[in-house]
């Protein structure tokens, strides 16, 4: 029943929760969805076009004139004693807002032999060969690295180097050039990492952010950005960078040195510019490509090596506040809000009005506004739940809690009226076979005959009848009748023939398991020998059941003792006290009569026990006495 009650309670609060939810779904459908894309939207830019237009405004192009003295072994002077001149062109990038460049070390090397000496040596040859052109080039340039000295003005003084640099952000079409003089902090030679780091005099330089190595996997895709000079010699001259893609190929190293291999296409020219990854970090410095090779097959300068050479002269690599505000308008711009991105190349173009992109996307999102429009911006979702959602759960969970506080309720109201079975075992005592049903009845005084099992009723429930419990002495004196004596019987073994009485067995676990002679419920049988109230039917056979932990039951053995003529139940072993319970006990069952009982009496000529009312022995006919 209390199941029962409780499955009603929670089918009760599983409905009440499920309303609840159900009326929370309008207020869900409140949350404003995000509109459609407008018809005829723009094409999506790739992650390559936007990481090329992110670093764009930090690339720089690097305009180098170097002059110097090449002299052969006995000190002759090459071109008539007049030095010379060359001129050379890189790429280089922003690392600092406050006017540090980067670029590859072999663009500003002046002193080891894989800088700026080979080509002037290369120079000086190229004037012997024309002189004997029966000289092979290559042996006399050979020849010259080994013997010859290129130095500067100053004799012994190194090559003289004037390096110019262009920053991308103020040299769009139409800019007018602002060329800057940079002096060479710090390099590295080829053999030794390839990176340089130049400055300018500049608080506003853009710049772009460096990777680490962990960043770099094989198969990352990349972009090599840089200034070609075979483009520029066959177009018009253009300070627009060409980007190519590729990927990382493999990690190698030069000597002790690191190296990536991509392959993205380098030309010369190209040296000194970032090979970005699509997030817009440099993973590497362009560096070198083998000789005569004509694929794609060239090795940037791990970007590690360049954040040491900062880190050495105490330079940080950080973005500027222009970088920061143009990024966050180029956004929008590719988000399609090109009315706030406008607002942003505004702003930068108060600053610095010749910054040459925001010039250029500001012109791109006006078009693209007059066009296509701005794509709606989704109103930002309410923080935390809606209130019908939260009062609507909260309502849901209080129902539920209400109804398990009453399943609660109405279960202990249950157990107190009426109860239900205690489980053998883990209740009260039960009551071992052959003992009294009183002495043990209090456990019990609260559950109807129905609710208990076979092993707990008392031997008159068990028969149908319901009637107090009584001492075996009441149930024998009750279905014998008062007898005579017997001379022949001894204390504590009244003898009815087989079986015996007042002999017990105790079972394993220390409680009564049964009189010899009787039956599970703790009646004797005598045969067919019928009850006075009927037949009985046939009762179950209890089994022996220990009882409930930490009561403790000692078997008593049960016997008579004669009073004169008449047999009285013999008085508890009083080593052995029955258990008592201290609990209420019914009125009704619970007074104990102690009744005198008469010895039972036997036929004398055929020993056959006499009914109470017998006048006459029903097996010999003999009369009674």
């Amino acid at each position: 029943m209390a199941s029962r009650t409780l499955s009603r309670v929670a089918a009760v609060g599983a409905a009440v929760l499920a309303a609840a939810l159900l009326g929370a779904g309008p207020a869900l459908a409140e949350t404003p969805a995000p509109p459609p894309p407008a018809a005829g939207s723009p094409q999506q830019a790739t992650p390559t076009e936007k990481a090329a237009s992110q670093v764009r405004p930090a690339i720089t192009y690097l305009s180098s004139t170097f002059t110097g003295y090449v002299a052969d072994e006995t000190g002759t002077f090459f071109n008539n004693g007049q030095p010379f001149q060359l001129t050379a062109t890189c790429t280089g990038f922003g690392v600092n807002p406050n006017g540090y460049v980067a670029t590859a070390g072999h663009c500003v090397d002046t002193t080891s032999p894989n800088g700026v000496k080979s080509d002037f040596v290369m120079a000086a040859s190229q004037q012997v060969v024309a002189a004997i052109p029966s000289l092979d080039l290559a042996t006399v340039y050979e020849f010259g690295m080994a013997n010859w000295t290129v130095e500067g003005t100053a004799k012994g003084s190194p090559i003289d180097a004037q390096v110019a640099v262009i920053s991308g952000a103020t040299s769009g079409a139409g800019a007018a050039v602002n060329a800057l003089p940079a002096r060479v902090v710090d390099f590295r030679p080829i053999d030794q990492g390839d990176v340089a780091l130049l400055k300018i005099e500049t608080t506003d330089l853009p710049t772009v952010e460096l990777a680490t190595d962990a960043d770099v996997q094989i198969g990352t895709p990349v972009l090599s950005i840089g200034y070609p000079a075979s483009a520029d010699a066959v177009t018009d001259p253009s300070l627009e960078p060409s980007n190519k893609d590729g990927q990382v190929s493999s990690k190698k190293t030069l000597g002790t040195v690191p190296v990536y291999e991509t392959s993205a296409a380098l030309s010369p020219g190209m040296s000194g510019g970032p090979t970005i990854a699509l997030d817009g970090r440099v993973v590497g410095v362009n560096s070198f490509k083998p000789a005569a090779e004509s694929q794609a097959f060239n090795f940037i300068a791990p970007s590690q090596g360049l954040s040491e050479l900062l880190s050495r002269n105490g330079v940080r690599n950080e973005l500027g506040a222009d970088d920061k505000a143009f990024r966050t308008a180029l956004d929008a711009y590719y988000a399609g809000h090109y009315t706030d991105a406008i607002a942003g190349f505004d702003k930068l173009l108060q600053v610095h009005p010749q910054y040459a992109q925001a010039t250029q996307f500001k012109t791109l999102a006006a078009k693209a506004r007059d066009r296509f429009g701005d794509t709606p911006v989704a109103p930002p979702a309410p923080e935390g739940m809606s209130p019908v959602l939260m009062w609507s759960l909260i309502g849901g969970g209080a129902v539920v809690v209400i109804g398990g506080v009453l399943a609660v309720v109405l279960v202990s109201r249950k157990r107190r009226n009426g109860g239900s079975a205690t489980p053998v075992g883990a209740g009260g005592p039960v009551p071992p076979a052959g003992y009294g049903a009183q002495q043990f009845a209090q456990p019990f005084a609260q559950q109807s005959p129905a609710q208990q099992s076979p092993a707990q009723q008392s031997p008159a429930q068990q028969y149908g009848r319901q009637q107090p419990a009584q001492h075996y002495g009441q149930q024998f004196a009750q279905q014998y009748g008062q007898q005579p004596a017997q001379p022949f019987q001894q204390f504590g073994e009244p003898q009815f023939g087989q079986p015996q009485f007042g002999q017990q067995q105790v079972g394993p676990n220390g409680a009564d398991s049964g009189r010899i002679g009787t039956g599970g419920n703790g009646f004797p049988q005598h045969g067919p020998a019928a009850r006075p109230d009927g037949p009985p039917p046939a009762a179950p056979v209890a089994t022996p059941v220990s009882p409930a932990a930490g009561i403790p039951v000692v078997p008593q053995a049960q016997g008579w003792q004669q009073d004169g003529t008449v047999y009285r139940p013999a008085s508890a072993v009083a080593s052995a006290p029955a258990p008592v319970v201290p609990a209420p006990v019914d009125a009704s069952s619970a007074a104990t009569a102690v009744v005198d009982v008469p010895a039972p009496v036997s036929c004398v000529t055929c020993g056959t026990t006499l009914a109470p009312d017998a006048a006459a022995c029903t097996t010999c006919g003999r009369p009674r006495g």
